[in-house]
């Protein structure tokens, strides 16, 4: 028999996630508002327990082992848990430093060139202990009242909408900040207080109200840079950090290109009509720009994700050259793009001869 929601009726065998979800609240909160409403039928109880899942004060929970770690995990995904990607390549060691912090509490930077897989990584993390994600990028005009909230007027009434940062917070989701360098300072002194060990997020704005943050609430950025600005002119925009900001992550943690295996890897398992030849072509090509970056010949670089891009473009456009064009080039300067052209030629120019060959006859 299903129980039903003090609030609002609803009917279900449990409420934990509907409680997170749609009222933002946490099993203590509810039980404060219905002292007397059950979280969970008697017939899930007796089901769970028979079947080894942990009644938690936070609901139905189970064990997860991830990189040899064992983690509690709500027993299914709610809405906010990013989608599982069956064939996608966690990386043991990096992944392996994420879990750990993540799982101790500690709130973490995440700093690496783009393309390097940061945020999806957290993401498919998360995913795998269903762990819910609100994901917001930094750049781009992310203003105080985006992250914390603001009053609006709806139909007529006065109302305080709550930002990305509290909503996660009662939630006990992740809070996924991108290029956390490129936010303005207003922005960053505003994290500050929950970056603190135990930290409470105090909304001015709404009285002084203050939020406390559910156990399960982890702060997260990613940065294109270590917080001391961009010496490369790659990342125009950036910004230098405070360094009370940076003194505040308890994990800075580098995340590099992946290794070349390992890339290999990735593009034949995401563009699995890729030939295994062609694939470690382009990973060779891709290593190339990269040393061209590193000895100062080129001012771009070259991503897993740009060279995923390549691999798909080729068996969508039935071409490597057009494939190539499309994804790569057309976005390169003059400069570099006669150089990177010159690394991809000795790297696949049989393939393109070929192409070209085959083109001709026809």
């Amino acid at each position: 028999m299903k129980i039903f929601c003090g609030l609002c009726g609803y009917a279900a065998h449990e409420l934990f996630l509907h409680m997170r979800e749609v009222h933002g609240l946490t099993p203590q909160n509810y039980r404060e508002r219905c002292p007397s409403a059950p979280m969970a039928s008697e017939a899930l109880i007796r089901y769970l327990r028979d079947n080894n899942v942990r009644i938690t004060p936070e609901g139905p929970r189970k064990e997860v082992t991830l990189f040899g770690m064992t983690l509690m995990a709500d027993l299914v995904p709610g809405r906010m848990v990013p989608p599982r990607q069956e064939n996608y390549l966690l990386r043991s060691e990096i992944g392996r430093l994420i879990t750990a912090s993540l799982k101790d509490g500690e709130n973490c930077l995440l700093v690496g060139p783009t393309g390097s897989g940061k945020s999806t990584l957290i993401e498919q993390i998360a995913s795998r202990l269903n762990w819910p994600v609100v994901r917001v990028a930094a750049s781009g005009g992310l203003t105080e009242a985006d992250l914390v909230g603001e009053w609006t007027v709806q139909d007529g009434e006065t109302k305080f909408n709550y930002g990305f940062l509290p909503q996660a917070m009662r939630m006990g989701a992740i809070c996924l900040v991108d290029e956390a360098d490129g936010m303005e300072p207003s922005v960053a002194f505003a994290l500050h207080q929950v970056l603190e060990d135990g930290g409470r997020l105090v909304v001015l704005q709404n009285g002084a109200e203050i939020i406390e943050p559910h156990p399960a609430f982890r702060l997260v950025c990613t940065a294109n840079t270590l917080g001391h600005g961009d010496d490369t002119g790659l990342y125009t925009g950036t910004r230098v950090l405070n360094a009370a900001f940076l003194d505040r992550f308890s994990s800075i943690i580098t995340v590099g290109y992946v290794e070349r295996k390992d890339e290999i890897e990735i593009l034949s398992r995401l563009v699995p009509g890729c030939k295994a030849n062609l694939v470690k072509k382009l990973v060779s090509a891709g290593d190339g720009v990269r040393e061209a970056r590193k000895n100062d010949q080129v001012f771009c670089t070259l991503s897993t994700r740009r060279l995923i891009d390549i691999a798909r473009k080729s068996l969508q456009l039935g071409g490597l050259k057009q494939a190539l064009e499309v994804a790569l080039l057309s976005r390169l300067a003059t400069e570099d793009r006669s150089v990177v052209e010159e690394i991809f030629q000795r790297h696949i120019g049989d393939v393109l001869e070929k192409e070209g060959s085959a083109n001709a006859k026809k």
